[in-house]
């Protein structure tokens, strides 16, 4: 069962520790090499490896105490969001806006 707080990021931590051993030794991977999507690399494992880092660093940054107040601070300095050109919420994942 996984919860929704900061210890998360320890377990996300572990993973990819793993899997950067197992991608050291080549382990597991050839099975996917043989598969379509797989075919020109592994760059999608890659992509994934960076997804969950962005990840384990968002949630060591939620654990600081001037986590929400950063928000505030420095609204209206985010980056530009759609057409309208209003500003993003750091919080949101971009998607649900959750």
């Amino acid at each position: 069962m996984l919860a929704n707080h900061t210890g998360i990021a320890t377990l996300f931590k572990r993973i990819v520790f793993q899997y950067d051993h197992m991608r050291k030794r080549n382990a597991f991977l050839q099975q996917y090499q043989q598969q379509e999507p797989f075919k020109d690399g592994l760059g999608e494992f890659d992509t994934a490896r960076e997804v969950v880092m962005d990840l384990i660093g968002e949630y060591q940054d939620a654990e600081k105490e001037s986590y929400l107040s950063a928000g505030v601070d420095g609204e209206g300095q985010g980056t530009a969001g759609g057409a309208g050109g209003t500003t993003g919420d750091a919080r949101t994942d971009g998607v649900t806006g959750r």
